[in-house]
């Protein structure tokens, strides 16, 4: 089966989901009901998720604006190996996680924080299963570049 791109498969799927909807002689309304439906359902969620990690993974560490979003993340995992990060990772998102719920609990919740680790959490498991140890060192010093850092003051 030949690749096909994240957003031609979601596209595919809302599209699919209209053709059934069709077929089965419904009106125009149940139609576009089932599309809109299937573009918005839960997979759409977590293909969602993935096209930002995809996103900031193709920009690479140099890129502003992967540095503002892991930049201050990247400072704590610098000196740190690849598991043990990822297990840092994982302990700021469950904390995160519980913050979020008693937040939103109180009518407070804001989950940028929580997108920005669940992204985290996902590339450092990324590049621990692509083999990427190695280079794990310079992805953490690249996003935290003195030079840019010195310049900055």
């Amino acid at each position: 089966m030949p690749y096909r791109p994240r957003r031609q498969r979601d596209l595919e799927r809302a599209r699919c989901a209209a053709a059934s909807v069709q077929a089965q002689g419904r009106p125009a309304i149940e139609v576009a009901t089932a599309q809109i439906g299937a573009a918005f359902d839960a997979a759409a969620l977590v293909n969602a998720f993935k096209l930002r990690v995809e996103r900031s993974m193709r920009l690479g560490p140099q890129h502003p604006a992967v540095r503002a979003r892991f930049g201050a993340r990247a400072e704590v995992l610098r000196h740190r190996s690849l598991d043990a990060a990822i297990t840092l990772a994982e302990r700021w998102w469950r904390a995160e996680r519980k913050a979020f719920q008693i937040a939103s609990a109180l009518g407070r919740g804001n989950r940028l924080s929580l997108d920005v680790l669940a992204e985290l959490r996902l590339i450092l498991r990324l590049i621990r299963r692509k083999r990427m140890r190695a280079e794990f060192p310079a992805i953490v010093a690249a996003l935290c570049d003195d030079a840019i850092a010195e310049a900055a003051e």
